[in-house]
């Protein structure tokens, strides 16, 4: 808003407001009697130098555009972080979810290994390997839901809501549009590069024409009082021109070039930066569904394997340690499969944000 009001500004007629002076002269101050006294009062007004009112006007509008383009990336930016915060809260979620399952197991395995040993069928060690067991499930859960609540803390600073977004309706069934948008030119944040480097160059142009201090018109106004006087009103016209100096001019223009490097500089490194990062999540993408498919036979078979040895072990077949382990082996494979769907969902919403689809 204030970048159109300067832009609105600079299509006044005068670059800067009007100065208007005042003199008064009267021979009585010094002790004279002759009656001589002056009025002078003088209104004046800066004028543009050719080619700057235009070129201050088309910097305005440059700098329209960059407050544009670093609001999206501002937006841009809020929605990645709502999203990071969201992947690492659904990952905790779903370890929490994990944990509490494994523990209420842990629990009644506990109370049968309790009651074989009052039977004297296990050994104590047996009974304190289970306790220990339970003891840090429970302990990595409360950890969990510590670490889970911090998360909704600073989603809510954010956001004003402490609900995490739900990311289990992100699947691959969008990636087919939003993969032909992503396209660098089209990122917002090498879009505020290049806005920025023509607001650089538009600046560059008010130096250029800005080659000497504007000069002035004025109106003078003139009344002189004396006896007799033939002429006591006078009214002229005063235009004032300073002139270049190269002392004044070569600092301003070359602090402007100095400036357009830099945005040029700022523009190649963006479309590098961007170019990898969209390369490391079509990377990432291809990755992260490997590593779900892998995960999800593990948590099959743990699961599996698990649920098997617990009959072995209620039967008397294995003791309770190798039940445990198996346990142990189940949790971590299920922990791990919730985190490559999370990361996989994860990465397919960063793809949509970085197509211009931001929320």
């Amino acid at each position: 808003m204030s970048a159109h009001k300067r832009a609105s500004a600079a299509r006044s007629w005068f670059p800067d407001g009007p100065t208007v002076s005042g003199l008064y002269m009267d021979d009585h101050f010094i002790g004279s009697h002759v009656g001589y006294t002056t009025y002078q009062g003088q209104i004046s007004v800066p004028l543009w130098l050719p080619g700057q009112g235009s070129a201050t006007e088309e910097a305005a509008l440059a700098d329209e555009k960059v407050a544009a383009h670093q609001q999206q990336v501002q937006r841009l930016a809020v929605a990645v972080h709502v999203l990071d915060l969201t992947s690492e809260g659904s990952v905790l979620s779903a370890r929490i979810n994990n944990q509490e399952i494994v523990s209420d197991v842990l629990g009644r395995t506990m109370s049968d290994v309790e009651r074989a040993l009052h039977a004297g069928e296990v050994s104590n060690t047996d009974y304190e390997a289970t306790v220990t067991e339970k003891e840090d499930v429970d302990g990595t859960l409360a950890e969990s839901r510590q670490r889970l609540e911090n998360i909704r803390a600073e989603l809510e600073s954010l956001t004003g809501t402490d609900t995490l977004p739900d990311l289990s309706g992100i699947d691959g069934r969008g990636l087919g549009p939003v993969g032909s948008q992503l396209d660098p030119e089209h990122d917002p944040r090498v879009q505020l590069a290049e806005s920025a480097l023509k607001q650089a160059q538009a600046s560059y142009s008010v130096a250029r024409h800005s080659y000497m201090p504007n000069p002035s018109l004025g109106v003078i106004l003139s009344r002189q009082e004396q006896y007799q006087s033939p002429w006591d009103t006078q009214i002229g016209v005063e235009f004032q021109v300073p002139l270049p100096s190269e002392a004044r001019n070569v600092p301003m223009v070359m602090k402007e070039v100095q400036a357009v490097g830099r945005a040029e500089r700022d523009v190649t490194q963006a479309h590098r930066q961007i170019k990898a990062e969209y390369r490391q999540l079509h990377n990432q993408l291809t990755t992260s569904t490997q590593i779900l498919q892998h995960a999800r036979q593990l948590r099959v078979h743990s699961d599996r394997r698990a649920a098997d040895l617990a009959e072995a072990w209620q039967v008397g077949e294995i003791p309770v340690i190798e039940y445990l382990r198996a346990r142990r082996t189940a949790l971590t494979a299920a922990e791990r499969y919730a985190q490559a769907d999370i990361v996989m969902r994860a990465t397919i919403a960063r793809m949509i944000l970085m197509s211009g689809n931001i929320p």
